[in-house]
């Protein structure tokens, strides 16, 4: 689809929400789908007893109860705050699916307002099947996407978090679809959920790191429900005058949300993570991994590290010497510090133990990195000199996990069990997975749900 001369871009996107079909969706596309679904509820149910999701949990539970279930937890709460604490859950351990380009986190807000909703359709008799969440899914997470790479195109400031730029965005669309609005009122609703746009970078190195893509999925819920009641808003909230486009880049051209819309997806350029850290440090785990496995580097003997890494692991990660597990979550010196020492890069190389390791402070502190604007994002030079002066050098040109160089669905897989296991058992576990790499199977929302919900606080 191709915006129409004068015509806001709300009215494209509209069309594009309402008329696309599971069927007509690319097969490539309705893979990815199912991919980013699998992915988010290994997130979410993974991060569900993070310090971050105890003290949301709490503190929504202090304002008043519900009943909608929460993967990974006993507690049942009002379905809006479901959405927030789905989203704020899979972000909880940094380990969400990332849209490198614009370094937005699509499917949480998206999946988590879909899941909320769809319970609430469910508890009133109108299931939502799996290949029609999936289909939402889709859809929210390319407006989602589209939206961001607008932004990013006028010069948003990077200071803004680009998840919650556009994830209330994507997250109205699908809710609106999944709850039959008309063009009208989707138009209504996409406005709404760009007038609640919010979000900063100096949430980071905290927990709420996580509350800006949780309050992108409740601005989403809550957009496309008040839209469903005929709550208007204008149509030019996002590339009219004092749009959202306006606003952030100080131009209207809202081209890139709606040229090719349908035929090219931009959702295609989304990545999953193989560590839970910001993915720009990915290229840069990966070399250090090889120096370890591959060059037999005894981290005991390393004198001094540099680094050559995309400007984007330095002006998002740039923490050197990290006190705690979330500025950990986002620095780059830490994670080559743990991965150096322990060889490994997984949630345990997250925790305050390793943080707080001697040995991996002694690698932060005697690492230095420059920002070479000629590497891709996906790649990086790790070089370190042993105290006798040998040099051992790897460069990364191709990082796992990237668009380039996908996770594959075994490594998803794995990547799940790892997550949900110690939270759900060994046998609910299994089941889950198998749920949601059969999402075609799945009648309603009530089966995910079941498993991946706890019954009760000593389960």
């Amino acid at each position: 689809m191709t915006l129409d001369v004068g015509s806001p871009v709300t009215h494209c996107v509209a069309e594009f929400v309402l008329g696309a079909t599971w069927e007509g969706l690319p097969a490539n596309v309705r893979r990815e789908s199912a991919r980013a679904w699998l992915n988010w509820v290994g997130c979410a149910v993974g991060g569900a007893v993070t310090p971050a999701m105890d003290a949301a949990v709490n503190g929504l539970v202090s304002m008043g109860g519900g009943q909608v279930p929460v993967l990974g937890r006993a507690e049942r709460v009002a379905m809006v705050d479901s959405a927030f604490l789905g989203s704020l859950a899979a972000s909880a351990q940094t380990y969400d699916d990332t849209h490198l380009a614009t370094i937005t986190h699509p499917t949480g807000p998206v999946a988590s307002a879909l899941l909320a909703t769809a319970h609430q359709l469910e508890s009133v008799g109108r299931p939502v099947d799996g290949d029609r969440l999936l289909a939402a899914l889709a859809i929210g997470i390319e407006i989602e996407c589209r939206v961001s790479c607008a932004i990013a195109a006028g010069g948003g400031n990077f200071g803004w978090y680009m998840t919650g730029l556009s994830g209330g965005i994507g997250a109205a669309a699908a809710v609106g679809r999944i709850l039959g609005l008309s063009h009208e009122q989707m138009v209504y609703a996409l406005g709404l959920a760009a007038s609640q746009a919010s979000g900063l970078r100096a949430a980071h190195g905290s927990m709420a790191i996580t509350f800006v893509p949780g309050t992108a999925a409740r601005d989403g819920v809550v957009a496309a429900y008040l839209a469903a009641a005929n709550y208007s808003c204008s149509d030019i909230a996002i590339d009219g005058k004092n749009g959202l486009l306006q606003v952030l880049t100080g131009g209207t051209d809202g081209s890139l949300i709606s040229d090719g819309l349908g035929a090219r997806f931009e959702m295609l350029n989304n990545a999953y993570k193989p560590y839970p850290c910001g993915i720009v440090i990915h290229p840069a785990i990966d070399a250090c991994l090889h120096l370890v496995r591959e060059q037999g580097v005894d981290y005991r003997k390393i004198a001094r590290v540099d680094l050559r890494v995309h400007p984007d692991a330095l002006n998002l990660c740039w923490r050197k010497l990290p006190d705690n597990a979330l500025d950990a979550l986002v620095s780059l010196f830490h994670w080559v510090g743990a991965a150096l020492v322990r060889g490994s890069a997984g949630v345990r190389e997250g925790e305050i133990a390793c943080v707080t390791d001697p040995a991996v402070r002694a690698i932060q502190a005697h690492s230095e990195a420059v920002a070479d604007s000629t590497l891709a994002n996906n790649q990086a030079v790790v070089r370190v000199t042993l105290a006798d002066g040998t040099k051992h050098e790897w460069m990364t040109r191709n990082a796992i996990g990237s668009v380039t160089n996908p996770m594959t669905d075994a490594q998803l897989a794995t990547k799940f069990r790892d997550l949900v296991l110690p939270i759900l058992g060994e046998r609910r576990a299994g089941a889950l997975l198998g749920k949601c790499e059969n999402m075609h199977r799945v009648l309603g929302i009530g089966e995910i749900l079941q498993l991946g919900a706890l019954q009760g606080k000593g389960e």
